[in-house]
């Protein structure tokens, strides 16, 4: 009986995405290595923090929603910092 590779998600921060890419790609790698199925949704978009942050909380509140909805469905989510 073989187990199925875990499905993991792979959360792009922005300070990962503007500043540190390559962590990013570092995590896919060992996240890969590991033996796990990795994935970056295409629908995931900002995680709300920086509105959140500054007191928009209707648009924190909604760009929270949009990405619970690009991850559900992963065994995990991963957020490197």
């Amino acid at each position: 009986m073989s187990q199925s590779k875990p499905r993991v998600a792979l959360l792009v921060t922005c300070l990962v995405d503007l500043y540190r890419p390559t962590v990013g790609f570092a995590a896919i790698r060992l996240l890969e290595q590991a033996g796990c199925l990795v994935e970056v949704p295409p629908a995931q978009t900002c995680c709300g923090q920086p509105a959140y942050n500054s007191g928009d909380r209707a648009a924190a509140k909604d760009l929270a929603r949009q990405a619970i909805d690009a991850f559900a469905g992963f065994d995990y989510v991963v957020a490197p910092s």
